[in-house]
């Protein structure tokens, strides 16, 4: 085991696997027009992908709303496993409602920036600073004041509850 308490083979052996996930979380703006600048960090694993564009779609976390944006490979990826789910089962009815239902394909243009459409902006209730912040296999977006007590509300469970990662596993 590591001295954190995660054993070393939990991180992928292949660094190709670790490059192409987002790691970190960056403050940035929204222009007037609604675009937003992707980091160059997540830039690069959006385009290593062979695929300028992304789906950014409705989520929340703990009651705050923010977005999920997956790059198309792991949004495709997603997708299928969707429908290995039954389809009729009520819960995933709801989820595809909500999720599915909310997503909207954006691609980078040549400035590197995402144009968030207005019904996602209103949803998760961006102004102008927000926070991408990385999810593994995609990235979140929120407004910095709602990551700011996020954030700050997962940093007191863990002071809270020191035990709190190993019961999840780490």
């Amino acid at each position: 085991m590591a001295s954190g308490g995660l054993e070393w083979d939990y991180f992928p052996q292949n660094p190709k696997i670790w490059a192409n996930m987002f790691h970190g979380s960056y403050e940035h703006t929204i222009d007037p027009k609604g675009r937003i600048s992707i980091p160059s960090k997540f830039r690069d694993v959006v385009v290593a992908k062979g695929d300028d564009r992304i789906m950014v779609t409705n989520f929340i976390v703990d009651g705050m709303r923010c977005l999920d944006v997956y790059p198309m490979e792991a949004w495709i990826k997603f997708e299928e496993e969707v429908l290995k789910k039954p389809k009729f089962d009520s819960r995933m009815v709801l989820f595809q409602n909500y999720y599915l239902g909310g997503a909207c394909e954006c691609a980078l243009d040549t400035h590197g920036r995402i144009l968030i459409p207005p019904v996602l902006r209103k949803y998760a209730d961006l102004k102008r600073d927000v926070a991408l912040v990385s999810a593994l296999e995609k990235f979140r977006i929120w407004d910095q004041g709602v990551w700011n007590k996020v954030h700050g509300a997962a940093e007191e469970k863990l002071m809270q509850d020191p035990e709190f990662l190993s019961d999840i596993g780490f």
